[in-house]
């Protein structure tokens, strides 16, 4: 495991927290209180672990439930929203974790046929799961066609999927999360080719709940990049392996140059298999071997 120190712009190693497993590849992670989840392949077996901060021990938690690229967390249930890229199984149900019962249960999904179906990302707001889901059509004699993507939103309470508006453009391996009360999409490209993502880098675009629009966000601070940078609200992020890494980086109001992206360039160092969160350490844990 590494840590990203800001200051010296560099990974480190991580002595304090031993990985569970040798993983082939982590999906997702997600931190709630002490503990941090996992998800990714153990062993060719798509698996789920926790590992309990304070006492870097680590559990597996048996979970049949498939790829789970995205882990959403609602008041004492975590979701655990998997990757759809195919089309999309009626039969098979999502399944939420209680942290104080310890049990999987699974939940109603989203209906969606027609098209093949790729998970873009999940996040939280209001209490409700919304999902970003990139649509793509292929015709062995016309090719295959780009849709935009589609917001569905979940509601615990009632245990149902709605429906929302899709976004202007196309939308395929991107990154979900909201800033400031408001849910953006950023990063991916705007073309899949069976699992490839292909085509052009895909545009920032922020969800208005109240008017169930899309708009998209201009980016207007941001150079030319390889770094997976974009400007929302005033801030710089980084989206690397869709996760979006705030920088700390602040413009402006009225700033009319562009930003400097010195030195940031190590943050991209980071193999594609690795999955990246927010965890909080003691001071003395983030000494590196």
């Amino acid at each position: 495991m590494q840590y990203f120190d800001v200051e010296a712009k560099m990974w480190k190693p991580l002595s304090s927290l031993a990985p569970a497993a040798e993983a082939q590849e982590c999906y997702c992670a997600e931190t709630v209180g002490s503990k941090l989840y996992v998800t990714g392949v153990v062993s060719g077996v798509d698996s789920i672990y926790c590992c309990h901060i304070e006492r870097d021990v680590w559990e597996k938690h048996p979970h049949s439930g498939g790829i789970v690229n995205n882990l959403c967390i609602v008041g004492d249930f975590m979701y655990a929203i998997r990757s759809n890229n195919s089309y999309y199984n009626l039969n098979e149900f999502p399944q939420r974790y209680s942290f104080s019962e310890c049990w999987w249960q699974g939940f109603e999904k989203a209906s969606m046929t027609g098209f093949h179906v790729h998970t873009n990302g999940a996040t939280v707001l209001h209490s409700k799961v919304f999902v970003l889901y990139g649509q793509a059509l292929y015709s062995s004699s016309s090719g295959r066609y780009m849709y935009s993507a589609v917001l569905y939103c979940f509601d615990p309470v009632r245990n149902v999927w709605e429906e929302k508006a899709s976004t202007f453009q196309p939308h395929f391996g991107s990154s979900l999360f909201v800033v400031n009360g408001r849910i953006y999409v950023a990063g991916g490209y705007d073309c899949i080719n069976g699992t490839r993502l292909c085509g052009n880098p895909a545009s920032v675009e922020v969800y208005d709940v109240e008017n169930n629009k899309w708009s998209v966000v201009e980016q207007k601070h941001i150079p030319s990049n390889n770094l997976g940078t974009v400007e929302i609200e005033g801030r710089v992020y980084f989206i690397i392996n869709k996760f979006p890494v705030d920088s700390g980086i602040r413009i402006p109001p009225g700033e009319v140059y562009p930003v400097s992206l010195d030195r940031w360039e190590n943050l991209r160092n980071v193999s594609y298999k690795a999955a990246l969160c927010y965890v909080s350490l003691k001071r003395e844990g983030l000494k590196s071997e």
